[in-house]
C-alpha cells in the first residue's frame, strides 16, 4: 500500500528538494545522479539530505535499528516519486491551491520565527520557496482527496464484507485472573527472590487447602489489586507477558498456578474464568465493517491510480 500521508512536517521535509532539483543541470553524471522522475532530477546530495531529515523527523527519539531503517529508506524513496506524479498530475488537471490555507501557512511560520534576529534578512528569500512548497503541498492533498472520494458501499457489499472477513469482527478470547504479587527488587539477590516465591507457594498451599484466595490476596498482595482480592477481571490475550499467558492457559478453572517471576517480583496467579471468541453479530458492527470496507475502497482507488501513474511515467532510482 502506498503510504502518502506522512504528517505535514515529513511531507515539507520530502518536498523541500523541489527547488533546487529542478534547476539541477541536465548534464548530472550517472555516478551523481540518485533518481529521475520524468523530468526531474535528484543528484545523491540532495536525497541524503532529505532522507536524513526524515530520520530526524521520524525517529527524533533517538537511534533505530538499521533493518527498520532500510526500511524507512525505501519508504522516503517511495513517497518522493509518489508526490512528484501526484503533483504534476494535479497541476495538469487545473486543480488550485487554497490561497487563504497558504496564507495561513506563511503566517504562522512568520509568527514562528518572530523573534528569530535573522529572520527579516532571509525572509525575502526563504518564504517564496515555502509558498511553493506549501502549494505543492495543498495541491498533493487535494488530488488524493478527488481520488480517494469513492461511492460508499451499499448495504448488501458491506454485509458480504463481514462475511467474508470474520476475523476483523471476532472478540477474542478473554481470560480473568486473579493474582497475588509479592515484590522483588530487580537488584536483589538470588535469596530474596527464593523467599519470595517459597513465601507465595505457602500461600497457594493454604488456597489449595480450602482458604479464600481472595481473602489471602487482600492480606498479602502487594499489586494494586489487593483491595479487590487480586481480581484483575476480564484480560485480552497479550496483556500480561508471554511466559506468564502460557502458563495460565494451562490452567483450568478455578485452579491455581506455581509462584511465576515476573519484572516487579513472585505473582501467583488464579484462573476464575475464560471467555472464548465470539464472533460479533452483524447488527452490532455493521457500522464498522461499512468504515473498514469503504477506507478499503478507498485505498484501492489510490492505489490503483499511482500505479497507473507509475506506468506510464520514467522513474529511474539508483539506490
Amino acid at each position: 500500500m502506498y503510504r502518502m500521508r506522512l504528517g505535514v512536517g515529513l511531507c515539507a521535509v520530502l518536498l523541500a528538494f523541489h527547488v533546487a532539483a529542478g534547476n539541477q543541470s541536465p548534464g548530472a553524471s550517472q555516478d551523481d545522479l540518485f533518481a529521475q522522475i520524468n523530468d526531474l532530477t535528484i543528484s545523491k546530495k540532495e536525497f541524503e539530505a532529505i532522507f536524513q531529515a526524515a530520520v530526524r523527523h521520524k525517529y527524533y527519539h533517538g537511534k533505530v535499528v538499521a533493518a527498520e531503517l532500510e526500511d524507512f529508506r525505501k519508504q522516503v524513496v517511495e513517497d518522493i516519486v509518489t508526490q512528484e506524479l501526484v503533483f504534476r498530475q494535479a497541476q495538469k488537471t487545473g486543480i488550485q491551491p487554497d490561497r487563504s490555507k497558504i496564507d495561513a501557512g506563511v503566517d504562522a511560520f512568520n509568527l514562528k520565527n518572530a523573534n528569530n534576529q535573522d529572520w527579516e534578512a532571509r525572509r525575502e528569500k526563504v518564504v517564496p520557496r515555502l509558498i511553493e512548497r506549501l502549494e505543492r503541498q495543498d495541491l498533493i492533498e487535494k488530488m488524493e482527496a478527488r481520488v480517494r472520494n469513492v461511492p460508499r458501499p451499499n448495504a448488501e457489499q458491506v454485509e458480504q464484507y463481514y462475511f467474508n472477513n470474520p476475523d476483523k469482527f471476532t472478540e477474542p478470547k478473554r481470560l480473568w485472573v486473579s493474582v497475588i504479587l509479592r515484590k522483588v527488587s530487580p537488584a536483589s539477590t538470588e535469596n530474596v527472590w527464593v523467599e519470595a516465591e517459597a513465601a507465595l507457594r505457602m500461600l497457594k498451599q493454604r488456597a489449595v487447602a480450602g482458604e479464600d484466595f481472595g481473602a489471602l490476596a487482600r492480606k498479602h498482595s502487594e499489586h494494586m489489586s489487593a483491595a479487590t482480592g487480586g481480581d484483575l477481571g476480564y484480560l485480552h490475550l497479550g496483556v500480561l507477558e508471554e511466559s506468564v499467558q502460557q502458563k495460565i492457559e494451562t490452567l483450568e478453572v478455578n485452579q491455581l498456578s506455581d509462584p511465576l517471576r515476573v519484572l516487579e517480583g513472585i505473582t501467583l496467579f488464579r484462573l476464575n474464568g475464560v471467555q472464548p471468541a465470539k464472533l460479533k453479530s452483524f447488527d452490532e458492527v455493521k457500522n464498522r465493517a461499512a468504515d473498514l470496507l469503504y477506507r478499503e475502497l478507498q485505498d484501492t482507488a489510490w492505489e490503483s491510480y499511482v500505479d497507473a501513474l507509475k506506468s506510464s511515467a520514467y522513474v529511474y532510482v539508483n539506490d
